[in-house]
């Protein structure tokens, strides 16, 4: 019985740090929306660009960043809080895919940056590169445990 509560404080111990920096990007992520949105439509609207494309790129990204954002969240909080692996990997895929490559973006390559599109970037991508790092390593983590519960079911 104890090594039963062992191994259920080690997984709860485990799976701590992801939960925590999810709820902490909730947070971020409202922040970002609210000023990276402002300084978009701002920029869009006020400043002129040399490039047309670049013009109208930035809108189309931030949005598909807001569309990806709201689920990931989501799906990685369910994932982490009920451990389940095809959450958890939904909330990998949509970190790295959409989210890593929309954020630097915003962040560092559009045709005009202000300082704090690149303070906002950087505490993203800070947050999102600390969540797949985290996130890999409970997936890694589930994936054995899920599979020696199996291979003894079979038995």
């Amino acid at each position: 019985m104890a090594s039963f509560n062992k191994q259920l404080l080690r997984r709860k111990a485990e799976k701590l740090p992801l939960a925590i920096c999810i709820h902490y990007n909730f947070y971020l992520s409202f922040i970002f929306v609210v000023l990276m949105g402002q300084l978009v439509f701002t920029k869009r609207r006020e400043f002129y660009f040399c490039n047309t494309f670049q013009r109208s790129l930035s809108v189309p990204v931030f949005c598909v960043w807001l569309a990806a954002e709201i689920p990931r969240l989501y799906v990685g909080q369910k994932g982490v809080l009920r451990d389940k692996l095809p959450e958890m990997a939904a909330f990998f895929l949509l970190s790295f895919f959409p989210q890593f490559f929309t954020i630097i973006y915003l962040g560092f390559l559009q045709e005009i940056i202000l300082p704090f599109d690149r303070v906002l970037g950087v505490t993203m991508l800070l947050f999102v590169l600390l969540e797949l790092i985290l996130s890999w390593r409970l997936l890694r983590s589930t994936m054995t445990r899920q599979s020696a519960l199996f291979y003894r079911s079979i038995r």
